[in-house]
C-alpha cells in the first residue's frame, strides 16, 4: 500500500513525454457533454481502448445559464468557462473543446485568453454548412433550432434566410419557444417528451423547405436519435467530434515539464 500511495504522487504520472490530451469543458449541459464525449469514441473508430483519443474532461456544471446572462448582458458565464479552460491548460491538454453552443457566443473572447487551441465548433459548422453549399450558395436556406441567445443572436446565420419568406418570420417566435421548452425537457430528464417535441419541431421547421435544419443547441443533439443522421441536419457535435478527431491526427502534441495534478483547489473555488 505505501508503494501504492508513493506512484500515486509521483510526477511520473504526469503523463510526461506523452502526447497531450484534449481538454473538454463539460456540464453545459451534463447530458450534452456525454453526447459529445460517445460520439467522439463512437467515430474514432480505432481497435483496442489504447488507440482512443485521450481527454480530460471537466465537467462542473455551476455554470450560469448560457442564454439567459447573453439577455441582461452579463459575462459571468464567461469567466467561468475561462477558470475551467485554464485549468485544463494547467493540466497539460493540447487544444480544448466547448460542446456548448451558445457558449461559442464568446469565442473570440475565449481564444484570446487561451494559449492553446480552442477547437471553434461554430467556426467549423459554419465551415462544413458552407462546404455543403458548393455552387448553389446563393441558394441556401438553413434554420437554426436552439436557445433563445443562439437564434436571437445568429449563430449560425445564413446569408439567405430571408428566402424562407415571410410566413417563416412571423412563426420563428413559436419555433423558438418550442426549442426552448424541449432543451429545458432535456436539462431536467423529461427526455420522453423532449424527443416526441423535437420530432414535431423538425417536422415544423421542414415545413418551410430549408436546405438544412442546424441543431444550435447541444441539448438538441443529444436527443436527436435518427433523425440526426438525415441529410437536412447538421448536427454541430457531431462536427466538433471530426475536428477533434483531425487535431488528434494531425500532431504530436507532447508534454513539457509537468507533474501531478493538484486538483483540490481548484475545486474548493467552485
Amino acid at each position: 500500500m505505501p508503494h501504492l500511495i508513493q506512484r500515486r504522487n509521483s510526477p511520473s504520472l504526469g503523463l510526461l513525454g506523452q502526447r497531450k490530451p484534449l481538454g473538454v469543458v463539460g456540464g453545459m449541459g451534463s447530458l450534452a457533454t456525454a453526447k459529445f464525449l460517445e460520439v467522439l469514441a463512437r467515430k474514432s473508430r480505432v481497435e483496442t481502448d489504447q488507440d482512443h483519443i485521450p481527454f480530460i474532461c471537466l465537467s462542473a456544471p455551476n455554470i450560469p445559464d448560457r442564454s439567459q446572462a447573453i439577455s441582461i448582458g452579463s459575462d459571468a458565464p464567461l469567466l467561468q468557462i475561462l477558470e475551467r479552460a485554464y485549468w485544463l491548460e494547467k493540466a497539460g491538454c493540447g487544444a480544448i473543446a466547448i460542446p456548448c453552443n451558445t457558449a461559442h457566443l464568446w469565442a473570440k473572447e475565449i481564444k484570446q485568453a487561451l494559449s492553446v487551441q480552442l477547437i471553434d465548433m461554430v467556426e467549423i459548422t459554419r465551415q462544413a454548412i458552407r462546404d455543403s453549399r458548393g455552387s448553389e450558395a446563393h441558394n441556401f436556406r438553413s434554420i437554426s433550432l436552439g436557445t433563445r441567445a443562439s437564434m436571437q443572436n445568429g449563430l449560425y446565420v445564413t446569408p439567405n434566410e430571408n428566402a424562407l419568406g415571410e410566413q417563416f418570420f412571423r412563426s420563428l417566435t413559436k419555433l423558438e419557444r418550442e426549442a426552448i421548452k424541449i432543451i429545458a425537457d432535456v436539462k431536467s430528464g423529461n427526455i420522453t417528451d423532449a424527443q416526441e417535441n423535437f420530432t414535431r419541431l423538425v417536422h415544423a421547421a421542414r415545413s418551410f423547405a430549408p436546405d438544412k435544419i442546424i441543431l444550435a443547441c447541444s441539448e438538441l443533439s443529444a436527443i436527436c436519435g435518427d433523425l440526426g443522421d438525415d441529410s437536412d441536419i447538421v448536427d454541430p457535435i457531431n462536427i466538433l467530434a471530426d475536428a477533434c478527431i483531425d487535431w488528434w491526427i494531425a500532431g504530436s502534441h507532447t508534454f513539457g515539464e509537468v507533474g501531478g495534478l493538484d486538483t483540490s483547489a481548484f475545486f474548493r473555488e467552485l
